[in-house]
């Protein structure tokens, strides 16, 4: 399933979507980290490669859509991007910008 097939679902009610908007003990980035995304380093077919260098703002945690996430440590990351676009990605994806 893809992302854009999961958030259809969220949208039409069929799924809850429980995005986390507070720091996770365990989690890998801390809410308002600035990131970079990477270039599809897990060969993802459901990676948006759009932004592939692009730095954003971690604005969520999902640990619930079904895409195979653990609690604490692997969660999907909610980006929030400055035109204020939010995509999401797993760990792997992203790199810290300090």
């Amino acid at each position: 399933m893809t992302l854009k097939e999961l958030n259809k679902r969220i949208a039409s009610g069929e799924l809850k979507s429980n995005l986390r908007k507070e720091d996770i003990k365990g989690a890998p980035f801390k809410i308002g980290s600035r990131v970079k995304v990477l270039s599809n380093p897990n060969d993802d077919e459901t990676f948006e490669s759009t932004f592939t260098g692009k730095i954003g703002e971690v604005f969520f945690f999902e640990y619930d859509c079904g895409c195979g996430q653990t609690f604490p440590n692997d969660p999907m990351i909610g980006v929030k991007f400055q035109n204020g676009k939010v995509e999401e990605f797993w760990k792997e994806e992203l790199e810290l910008i300090f």
